[in-house]
């Protein structure tokens, strides 16, 4: 039966790497990623971290993001959706897919990892950002799994979270 699992975890924890693992380890799977359904709101884009209207865009985001995991799972796919969760974001999501099955998994390394990781990669968003979403990730208590990737390969974690399928 497909699944629908929702990776959740700071900027660089390797959401989208790990996610893509996953989907090819699949016969049919779909990967939603939430920044970029984020960014289909343009005008004005407020980024998650600055106040109360960017928690409404990511609130619209979450939204948005479970309509087309609705969507995939009713075509018979599995679905993996990327987000950033925080706040009431995960109490969103358990609303929007009622009466689906589905999981929410955070991934946590460590912050070092992560900004290790972050400046690896090309400029996108600060290092006060990233511990932003770490920190934010840290302190989140609504999950169902949780993870610290920090010395995990995606391979590795792909295959970890195949196993708690079953």
């Amino acid at each position: 039966m497909p699944l629908i699992t929702v990776l959740t975890g700071p900027s660089a924890a390797g959401k989208n790497t790990i996610g893509y693992a996953y989907a090819r380890q699949s016969k049919s799977c779909s990967v939603i990623d939430g920044d970029q359904v984020r960014w289909m709101y343009t005008q004005p884009h407020i980024a998650p971290w600055q106040g109360d209207e960017g928690l409404r865009q990511h609130q619209i985001g979450v939204r948005h993001n479970c309509l087309l995991a609705r969507s995939f799972y009713g075509l018979g796919l599995e679905v993996v959706i990327l987000d950033v969760l925080w706040k009431d974001l995960p109490a969103l999501y358990r609303a929007e897919l009622a009466g689906l099955p589905y999981r929410i998994v955070r991934l946590l390394p460590t912050l070092e990892e992560c900004l290790r990781r972050h400046h690896q990669r090309p400029p996108s968003i600060s290092d006060d950002e990233v511990k932003w979403t770490h920190d934010h990730t840290t302190a989140l208590t609504d999950y169902d799994l949780t993870l610290d990737t920090t010395n995990l390969s995606a391979e590795q974690v792909a295959a970890w979270l195949r196993n708690k399928d079953d």
